[in-house]
């Protein structure tokens, strides 16, 4: 793109842009940081708390319109975390929430390897995961955990009304309390020969076979339904 066009495009006056050499903008962003020649003064992205998301929760739940959610439980690799921004962004799921403590900060490698999606999606930050989730059941979510050892296949739950994914760390996996406290434990079926998959591939792979489901025709299992167990 020219330099005239993205001036226009982004509302942007020639006195706000500075030519520099290399030097200059790894002084700026630090000698480790991949710059491909650009910099842009930023704030960081606002992010919401536990009380903002319930907040909002409430209100689409009396209007009948609950999102699909996306938990990390102590996912704390930036290229996994960006990677599962851009998939979220990619089926629509636009509440992304992630535990204050053992979490990555918003930094510039989640940023690139979202490749910009970040902007589409809501950050949102709580200190207890475990409070979070008893919570989100009782607004009617189904607490989702994607588990190598669970017993019940991805697929089947696929046509589930207010799905809440509760993904692991890379290591290991979701921690012991917020396993016990999901609803249900789904797994991906891979071969038999592979432990386990990288938790970003995971993540798309799981977010495509759910929020594919919105699109089906047919019943959906409401929380608390009769014949099925947590």
């Amino acid at each position: 793109m020219e330099l005239q066009n993205f001036l226009k495009e982004n509302q942007l006056s020639y006195n706000q842009i500075k030519i520099v050499d290399n030097v200059a903008i790894e002084n700026l962003v630090g000698k480790n940081q991949i710059h491909q020649g650009f910099a842009i003064r930023a704030s960081k992205l606002p992010t919401q708390n536990q009380f903002d998301l319930l907040e909002e929760l409430h209100l689409a739940q009396e209007a009948g319109k609950l999102s699909t959610l996306l938990l990390l439980d102590q996912i704390s690799d930036p290229h996994n975390v960006g990677a599962i921004i851009r998939s979220a962004a990619s089926f629509g799921v636009k509440k992304i929430i992630f535990c204050e403590h053992n979490a990555p900060k918003e930094n510039a490698t989640i940023v690139k390897s979202s490749a910009g999606t970040i902007e589409f999606v809501d950050l949102v930050i709580v200190t207890n995961f475990n409070n979070l989730i008893e919570k989100l059941k009782k607004i009617g979510y189904w607490c989702i955990g994607l588990d190598a050892c669970g017993t019940t296949k991805l697929s089947e739950i696929k046509n589930y009304k207010n799905i809440a994914l509760v993904i692991g760390s890379e290591g290991e996996g979701m921690r012991n309390l917020v396993k016990k406290n999901c609803d249900i434990l789904a797994k991906i079926e891979i071969n038999k020969k592979v432990e386990s998959l990288n938790a970003s591939v995971a993540a798309a792979i799981a977010l495509y076979e759910l929020t594919q489901g919105r699109s089906y025709s047919g019943a959906f299992s409401d929380k608390g339904a009769e014949g099925i167990s947590a």
